[in-house]
C-alpha cells in the first residue's frame, strides 16, 4: 500500500511541477498544445512516459472521452455543488476501481482539485492528438455510400500516402452514409476532399438556379 501511495505521489508532483513549468522532468510533446489545456496535457505527456504507462493512459483516456458526453457526467463537471476536494477523491477512487494507470488517476484528481474540470473533455481531446503524433500516424477518415471492398481501401491508401509525410502511418477511419448516394468524402489530416455524387448534385443545382 506504502508503494502504491509513493508511487501515486511521485507521478501527481511531476505532474503539478510540469503544469507550472517548473519541471526538468518534462517532456515535450510532439505536437505543439498551448494554453491552460496545453499545460496539462503536457504534464500528463511527461508523466505517463516517465512512469512507461503512456499507452495505457491513451487507451483509458479513450474510453473516457465517450462518457464524458453523457448527462450524469456532465452534470457533475458542471456543479458547484460538491467541492474540489470532494470532486478529487471521488474521481481517485473510480480511476482506481476503473484500472486506471496511476498517471491517468493523478492527472483526473488535479484537474477537479484545481478547478479544471470543465477543460476536461478538451484536455483529453487535446492528448489523444498528441499521442498521434507520438506514434507518427497520420488520421485520415472516408466517407462511403457503402463499405468499402479490399480493392478500392488499397486504392485509397495507395493514394493517400501522396497527402502525408513519408514515414508517417496512416490511421484510417471508415463511415457509411447512403445520404452521400455515391463516391466519397476524404479527410486527411487538415484537407477535406468532397468527392461525393450528393455534391456534385449540389453543385449542379446551384448553377441551375443561378442560370435560372
Amino acid at each position: 500500500m506504502n508503494i502504491l501511495r509513493s508511487n501515486f505521489n511521485t507521478g501527481a508532483n511531476v505532474i503539478r511541477l510540469c503544469i507550472r513549468n517548473q519541471s526538468s522532468q518534462s517532456t515535450k510533446t510532439p505536437l505543439p498544445v498551448f494554453g491552460v489545456e496545453g499545460r496539462y496535457v503536457s504534464a500528463l505527456y511527461s508523466a505517463a512516459l516517465q512512469m512507461k504507462q503512456i499507452d495505457d493512459v491513451e487507451k483509458h483516456l479513450r474510453a473516457l472521452q465517450g462518457e464524458l458526453r453523457k448527462p450524469t457526467m456532465v452534470d457533475f463537471v458542471e456543479t458547484s455543488m460538491i467541492s474540489r476536494a470532494a470532486k478529487a477523491k471521488l474521481l481517485e477512487e473510480v480511476g482506481a476501481k476503473a484500472g486506471m494507470p496511476k498517471a491517468a488517476v493523478n492527472f483526473l484528481s488535479i484537474v477537479a482539485e484545481n478547478g479544471r474540470l470543465k477543460l476536461l473533455r478538451r484536455m483529453v481531446n487535446m492528448f489523444l492528438a498528441v499521442m498521434v503524433a507520438h506514434r507518427n500516424e497520420a488520421l485520415c477518415e472516408v466517407i462511403t455510400a457503402k463499405p468499402l471492398d479490399d480493392s478500392t481501401r488499397s486504392a485509397l491508401m495507395d493514394a493517400l500516402k501522396k497527402f502525408v509525410k513519408d514515414g508517417k502511418k496512416i490511421q484510417l477511419t471508415e463511415k457509411v452514409d447512403p445520404s452521400i448516394i455515391g463516391g466519397m468524402i476524404v479527410g486527411v489530416e487538415d484537407k477535406h476532399i468532397d468527392m461525393s455524387i450528393a455534391r456534385k448534385i449540389q453543385m449542379y443545382t446551384d448553377i441551375l438556379k443561378q442560370a435560372l
